[in-house]
């Protein structure tokens, strides 16, 4: 037993001591916050982690106007809130500023998911042109499948009550896993509840397993740790058990006959931009991918919408305007009949997803970069190669000089906007949900700004114009 402590105690020191150094280099470059002695700047950063956002709150007034780095369990973050930073952290190349290799290295998606996946994203252009483009194609397979789930899902909890206590979360993430999924992978697929427990569980898995090998194992255990994470819950195996069979069928069917059309499906959209059907590791490669995509997808998605629910329910004033705005361009008695465009003219809806996004992102600091050669600011401050750099999102969506009355929640906020601009403006585009500025990062920016907000968007404003008349 002692010698078990005596390992733990050498390792947190090292760990420690690393943190340390790393704050030493770090303060000569920019102002550290929370660096001090070894162990203290150790607490810090585990205590960043519990409140991250009043602390970077704290360290944007003390450093009002500068880059500084702030430590988050063991890794010093270059932060940026000004406008200027923001936009050069936007237009920075990736062979200067990767998100790339943030993403990689911060969740250690080379061990937690393998060098198939970093090697190749060949999935980024299915998402941006192939979903993106068939938004409308597959509204209707969206709205079957919504009604589908309620009644499955909901409904089956209610029962004859007439009302029933529901935890609103692990719901509507069912939900949206389920309807994300007929979109992915068809109608079959999706109402299986082991695919859908799979799909959903990856990405919980992935988000606490990548910062504990990352934070708490040593670089030099990380693959061997990786391969038996791997072995242990076994994400793709399972995953090409469930798409393997798929893909087999349609392969096939092509094969027979060249001319035969593949379902509109993200599955297809993968197949027909995947580098090499002949590879041995070819379906292996899709039903990562497949994982991966619906991280992207539901993640975004099931949180917005649980925080929307919230919202409503505690300032229920916008239920008679959001009901009014969704019967007067959908009919509630005929789903057919919904196009994109008529969702598109529900600008109130818009507004109130964009606003709880604002005040609700995916985290205190947002779109995360890995300096990969020296970079310089517009405004001359150097980060050397090496480090990381992000903005302070929750400081930047909560600025009273941005936006009005910043900290309180305004559904119509953005709406307001839009009819403003629109008076003076041809295009009210910049006040969207799927838009980004400066002063609105949540779906990030620049070359790497999300693909997959439109799909986000359409999602949510699809959800509540199905259960609206529940509302």
């Amino acid at each position: 037993m002692h010698w078990y402590l005596t390992l733990l105690a050498i390792g947190l020191f090292s760990f420690a001591s690393e943190l340390h150094s790393r704050g030493r280099r770090a303060k000569r470059d920019l102002p550290a916050n929370g660096f001090s002695g070894i162990w203290s700047s150790y607490l810090y950063s585990v205590l960043n982690c519990f409140h991250a956002k009043s602390a970077i709150q704290d360290a944007c007034l003390r450093f009002k106007g500068r880059l500084f780095t702030f430590s988050l369990l063991g890794q010093w973050v270059v932060l940026a809130r000004e406008r200027g930073h923001v936009r050069d952290l936007c237009n920075a190349p990736e062979d200067v500023l990767s998100m790339e290799l943030a993403a990689e290295e911060l969740l250690q998606l080379r061990h937690i998911v393998g060098p198939l996946f970093t090697d190749e994203l060949y999935h980024i252009p299915a998402i941006r042109t192939k979903l993106n483009l068939n938004l409308g194609d597959i509204l209707p397979h969206l709205l079957e499948e919504m009604y589908a789930a309620f009644e499955d899902i909901v409904d089956t909890q209610i029962g004859d009550k007439g009302w029933s206590s529901i935890t609103v979360y692990p719901t509507v993430c069912r939900v949206v896993c389920r309807v994300t999924s007929r979109v992915f992978v068809g109608k079959t697929l999706c109402r299986n509840e082991e695919y859908c427990k799979l799909a959903s569980r990856f990405t919980d898995d992935v988000l606490v397993a990548g910062p504990i090998l990352k934070f708490l194992i040593p670089s030099s255990l990380r693959s061997s740790i990786g391969k038996l994470y791997k072995m242990t819950f076994g994400h793709h195996k399972r995953m090409q058990a469930f798409l393997g069979p798929l893909i087999e069928d349609r392969q096939q069917k092509l094969r027979q006959n060249s001319k035969f059309t593949l379902p509109n499906d993200m599955l297809t959209w993968l197949m027909e931009t995947a580098p090499s059907t002949t590879d041995q590791h070819y379906t292996e490669s899709i039903s990562m991918r497949m994982l991966n995509v619906n991280f992207v997808a539901m993640h975004t998605t099931t949180k917005t919408f649980t925080h929307a629910l919230y919202y409503l329910a505690s300032q229920r004033q916008y239920l008679p305007v959001l009901r009014d705005e969704v019967e007067q361009h959908l009919d509630s008695s005929d789903f057919t009949t919904w196009t994109k465009e008529a969702l598109a003219h529900c600008v109130k809806l818009d507004s109130f997803f964009k606003e709880t996004l604002r005040l609700n992102g995916l985290g205190a600091t947002w779109m995360p970069r890995l300096t990969v050669s020296d970079f310089k600011f517009s405004d001359g401050t150097h980060i050397p190669k090496g480090y990381f750099v992000a903005t302070a999102a929750s400081v930047i969506h909560e600025d009273n000089t941005i936006y009005n009355t910043a900290q309180e929640f305004d559904g119509l906020r953005f709406s307001v906007m839009r009819k403003i601009v629109a008076e003076t403006e041809e295009w009210d585009w910049r006040h969207k949900m799927t838009s980004t500025s400066e002063a609105y990062v949540a779906f990030g920016g620049g070359r790497h700004i999300c693909p997959g907000r439109f799909f986000c968007l359409h999602g949510n404003e699809v959800f509540t114009s199905v259960y609206h008349p529940a509302l």
